[in-house]
This record gives C-alpha cells, structure tokens and sequence, in this order.
C-alpha cells in the first residue's frame, strides 16, 4: 500500500519541477539495479548450470570489443520495439503503469536473451525446438508492423506511393500470420485501449522477450564468435539504455511514437525481423532435415494457405458479432 501512496504522489503535481525531477529519476534507478542483478544472474548462470556440463567453458571476462557487438546488436533490433512501448505508455500513463513497463520490459528482455543462452548452451542441436519459435517470432513481429499501419497511412508527410505499398504488404502479411499471433491483443495501434496493470506488465515482458528470441539465430551466431559474458553485459546495456530513453521523458517519447517517419522505419524494421526468422527457420529446415527447396516451397504455400483460412474465418465471424 505504500509503495502505491508513493505512485499517487508523483503523479499528483506532474508540473513541479521536483516531481518531474523525482518521475525522471525513477526509471534511471530501476535501470541501474535491474541491470546489476541480470549480470549477477548471468554470471550465477554461466558459473553454476552451463560451465560445469559444457566441455567449452565461457570464460567469465569484458572485452571491449565484444561488448560493442551485443551492445549494437540489441540496440539495432530493439530500437522498433521501444516505439510499441512507448505507444503502450501514451495509452497506459502514469508513474505507476509506467514502473510496471520499466521493469517488465527490462525483465523480458533478461528472460528471453537467457532462454538463447540455454539454447545456445545445451539445444544447439534441437532444431525441432528452434524452428518453431523462429516462425512465431516472425509472426509476431508481422503484427507488430501491421499495427503501426494508421501511424503513417493518411500522412502527408510521406509519399503516396511508399505508405500505400507497405500498408498493403503488412496487411497481406497480417493475413497469412494471424494464425499463430491471433490470440495477443493489440499492442502498437492508436486504437489500443487501456490496460489493466495485470495484462500491462505481461504484454511489457512479453516484447522485449520475443524480441530477444527473434534475434535467436543472430545470437547463438555471435555468442560462438565472440565472448558470451561481455555480448551479455553489451546486451542488458543497450536495453537499459533503451528503457531510461522510453521511461524518463513521456512527453518526448509522445511526439517519437506519433511521428510518421520513425513508424514507416519501424515498420520496415519489424519486415526484416520477420525475414530473418523465416529464412533461418527454412535454412535449418533444408540443412537438418535435407528438405529440397520444392518441398521448402510446399511448406511454405502450406503456411500461407491456412493463415489466410484462418483469417478468412475470423473476420467472418468478427462480422456476424458486430451484426
């Protein structure tokens, strides 16, 4: 009850200087601490459950270097991912709500770069296990785009011919999809409603956390080239830097998510993320099961097939609902 006192309190004068301070300071502390205790886990982790059943020890070290690559690799694929969240915290305000997305997006961002140090570490070879959350992954970061559609559609600050051609590829893609994505809420649109902070904070873990196994592929690639502690500390830096970029000035992160520019880009980043999961998901279909590239397409037209079925039959009963 105090803790909720203290919440109520911030936000009772939003204009004073010294709760603005104070509102400001918060996420930067959550940060600090959140980020403190993960490299403790890492290292707990690392030490405890992976070292000592791993022929190839990961040697606990900070190389410059190699803390630039995890640095820049989450950096780069998490930057679309903060204009949802900032999105999420027009739509949700307050110190409150906006504790709760700090620290479940931090959190979310620890539990899936972790569940890809597991698999890195032990399932190298379960591509039965890989493929799938590949190709969720990619669905999910379909969606995604598809919901940042109304952000850019109508501007005039973009050419006619770039937001109607990739609104159209999100909403044909969002077609063949939703089957694997139809059961999360709307998260990015203007449309989004408000959230109880149950389902905020599980939507807030649940980005971050597909966003790290997304990458999955990209992650076990680097952790075999470079240090895995150093790509780790690299890693959590990026997404706390990313967090207290969100969290400490809502008005700033208002007029970035409402931009027409930043969402077109976004967008496409979200494209590319699913590309990228697709294409590696078929690549280890086609080296672990030798699957020739007729078979491949087959799967392929398959997917695609039932997502539009899918789809079909949700708007059909979406429509006999609203009648």
């Amino acid at each position: 009850m105090k803790i909720l006192t203290v919440f109520d309190w911030l936000d009772k004068k939003p204009n004073d200087p010294s709760m603005k301070l104070l509102n400001q300071l918060v996420p930067i502390v959550v940060c600090l601490i959140l980020f403190v205790a993960f490299m403790g886990l890492s290292y707990f982790f690392i030490q405890n459950l992976i070292n000592p059943f791993s022929a190839e020890k990961i040697r606990v070290e900070l190389h410059l270097v190699d803390t630039m690559v995890g640095f820049f690799l989450y950096f780069v694929t998490a930057v679309d991912y903060a204009l949802i969240v900032g999105r999420m915290q027009i739509t949700n305000p307050g110190s409150k709500a906006r504790f709760v997305m700090n620290v479940c997006t931090c959190v979310g961002c620890f539990l899936g770069v972790s569940l890809v140090l597991f698999l890195w570490g032990f399932a190298k070879e379960i591509p039965w296990l890989i493929i799938p959350i590949l190709i969720f992954a990619g669905s999910v970061m379909v969606k995604l785009a598809f919901e940042g559609i109304e952000y850019f559609e109508h501007s005039k600050e973009i050419p006619t011919i770039v937001r109607s051609t990739l609104a159209n590829i999100l909403r044909i893609a969002h077609n063949f999809t939703t089957i694997f994505t139809f059961w999360i809420p709307e998260l990015g649109s203007p449309k989004v409603k408000r959230m109880q902070l149950r389902d905020l904070a599980k939507w807030s873990l649940f980005l971050p956390f597909i966003i790290g196994l997304d990458d999955l592929v990209g992650y076990m690639g680097a952790m075999t080239i470079f240090n895995v502690f150093s790509l780790l500390f690299g890693i959590f830096l990026a997404d706390i830097l990313i967090d207290i970029l969100i969290f400490v000035s809502p008005s700033l992160t208002k007029k970035m998510v409402e931009n027409a520019f930043l969402s077109v880009m976004a967008a496409l980043a979200f494209i590319y993320l699913s590309y990228k999961s697709y294409s590696e998901a078929f690549l280890l279909m086609h080296e672990q099961y030798h699957l020739s590239v007729f078979a491949l397409l087959a799967i392929a037209i398959a997917i695609m097939a039932a997502g539009a079925a899918f789809s079909a039959i949700k708007k059909g009963a979406n429509l006999e609902i609203a009648d």
